[in-house]
């Protein structure tokens, strides 16, 4: 449906095709109610201001890591931060030739998955949530991390 991308992650030394892990990347769009966003905290989601024709900006386009795994038959093979690593360098091949500053996921509150972005530096989305939704996690791009074309 052109929604989405999913990639797969494998071991180009071994003869037999095994799938160690995968990522999804997609466009969305992080949607903060208006009564959870500062000014100030719409324009560091924005980069540039926090209102549009004197509206405060609420909603932000953002690249969203959809889905991320192991492949268990193969989990003793490749580690969780592995994995983020090679989402997080096909995110920044799109950045390049598209733009955008934000990335977003969703997860559960298990706090190895939560420790696991941090330690990329993501963080969770401060809002009120129901019992057993999913976090929302983000980073917004540092100036060093936005690649530019040359």
């Amino acid at each position: 449906m052109g929604k989405s991308r999913t990639f797969f992650i494998f071991d180009e030394e071994k003869e037999e095709f095994q799938i160690l892990a995968f990522f999804t990347l997609a466009i969305q769009v992080l949607r903060i109610p208006e009564e959870m966003i500062s000014g100030r905290k719409a324009k560091f989601f924005d980069g540039f201001s926090s209102k549009i024709n004197g509206v405060k900006i609420t909603e932000f386009p953002a690249i969203l890591i959809g889905q991320l795994g192991k492949n268990e038959m193969y989990s003793d093979l490749i580690y969780g931060t592995e994995i983020l690593e090679y989402c997080l360098a096909k995110i920044f091949e799109g950045q390049a030739r598209l733009g955008g500053r934000i990335i977003m996921l969703e997860c559960k509150d298990i706090p190895y998955l939560i420790h696991l972005y941090k330690q990329f530096g993501f963080d969770v989305l401060d809002k009120d949530y129901e019992e057993g939704e999913l976090l929302q996690m983000f980073k917004v791009l540092e100036e060093d991390e936005i690649v530019e074309l040359e």
